[in-house]
């Protein structure tokens, strides 16, 4: 995970976002903070977080676009979009994970896929990673 600098996301949010994924049993790697202005293309295997671009939708809070191989279908790297102002809203960042990580919404009160944030919770059922 490779986290622009821009985006107002620390390094102890995203450890808290990524808690959440690996108490349901999933793997991430290396952390990193990325002080470059270029920061804005996801490499293969990662998942970047960064500002919104010009196809981000201005309603809502944050977005994830994934990226997937032409052969197999499998996602191989993903971007998540944010702006600072949302940065440290709880929840945000485990949704979008979410999303990296292959999930889409899923429209259950209080889970943490719901599509509408003020619905959404911590509900994780059916999102355990079962080798």
């Amino acid at each position: 995970i490779r986290i622009c600098r821009d985006t107002g996301v620390s390094m102890f949010r995203m450890n808290h976002a990524i808690s959440f994924w690996q108490k349901l049993g999933y793997k991430f790697g290396a952390i990193t903070m990325d002080n470059s202005i270029s920061c804005m293309n996801a490499k293969y295997g990662e998942i970047l977080v960064t500002l919104p671009d010009s196809g981000f939708n201005n309603n809502q809070i944050a977005s994830t676009r994934l990226y997937s191989s032409v052969k197999t279908g499998d996602v191989v790297k993903a971007k998540i979009f944010i702006m600072p102002k949302d940065a440290k809203r709880t929840r945000v960042l485990e949704h979008e994970l979410g999303h990296a990580l292959g999930w889409s919404h899923y429209n259950k009160k209080f889970h943490i896929m719901h599509s509408s944030w003020i619905l959404g919770g911590t509900d994780a059922s059916g999102l355990r990673n079962i080798d």
